[in-house]
């Protein structure tokens, strides 16, 4: 489960309840008020499901009235597609710190003995930003159905430039054969961790049937391992292929 982060509280009254927090007014005070209302979605999410998270109890967390929470988002939905896009963006600043040491020495393609390596130490950074595959899960059917065409617009852009950087990254680290191919090797990542992380995060009641049943469960960061080392493996098989098939056409 997500770690949680901790935001500014409002200050209790005399009675222990939490005195309602005046509305930001500077843009400072707006971004560290809706970074308070992002850290009390992802405590709420650690210990109920996402159906139980609501804009009341945001508001109580938070220490606002429900009319001032308004004020910086306009629904539930919201709240999660902010949460994983701050997701995205603290995967991305923990992996280019991992990647600027290249993981994979110059020659092309590496050896696979360097991919698994590097799959072996991206796989935690992924597990450490839990929002990545457990909001992610939520985005198609939930988190794009009710927010305003602003603050989607926003998160898209910020997702786009994200991705980029990401995908010239990888490339230049020499893990992938060209920042398209990155491109959708993350692409294939993050719609794998969305489906993963519900699987191996499941609710009591989910995890007991599975138990009942002998299902087998596995771990979410040994399956992440081997996606990533297959999908390196993977891209390079195919660049391969493919310039075998360019040096028959030209001979």
């Amino acid at each position: 489960m997500g770690a949680a982060k901790t935001g500014a509280r409002g200050a209790k009254g005399a009675s222990g309840t939490k005195a309602p927090r005046r509305r930001a007014r500077t843009d400072e005070q707006k971004q560290s008020r809706l970074a308070d209302i992002l850290d009390a979605a992802e405590r709420l999410l650690d210990g109920c499901a996402c159906r139980d998270v609501t804009m009341t109890r945001l508001a109580e967390d938070v220490g606002c009235s429900r009319t001032n929470l308004a004020h910086y988002v306009a629904s539930k939905e919201e709240v999660f597609l902010l949460l994983y896009v701050r997701s995205l963006q603290s995967l991305f600043d923990d992996a280019r710190a991992l990647l600027e040491n290249r993981l994979v020495e110059g020659a092309r393609p590496p050896k696979p003995t360097e991919l698994a390596k590097a799959a072996r130490l991206l796989a935690p950074v992924v597990v450490r930003h839990a929002d990545f595959g457990r909001v992610g899960a939520l985005l198609a059917g939930v988190a794009e159905a009710n927010v305003t065409p602003e603050r989607l617009v926003a998160c898209k852009a910020t997702v786009a430039d994200l991705l980029q950087r990401a995908s010239d990254l990888l490339a230049s680290a020499g893990l992938l054969p060209s920042p398209a191919c990155a491109s959708e090797f993350l692409l294939g990542l993050s719609w794998y961790a969305a489906g993963r992380y519900p699987a191996a995060h499941s609710l009591p009641i989910w995890a007991e049937a599975s138990q009942t049943a002998s299902c087998p469960q596995q771990d979410y960061e040994l399956a992440l391992r081997r996606y990533l080392e297959v999908q390196l493996a993977g891209y390079w098989a195919l660049e391969d292929a493919a310039q075998g098939r360019t040096e028959e056409s030209a001979s």
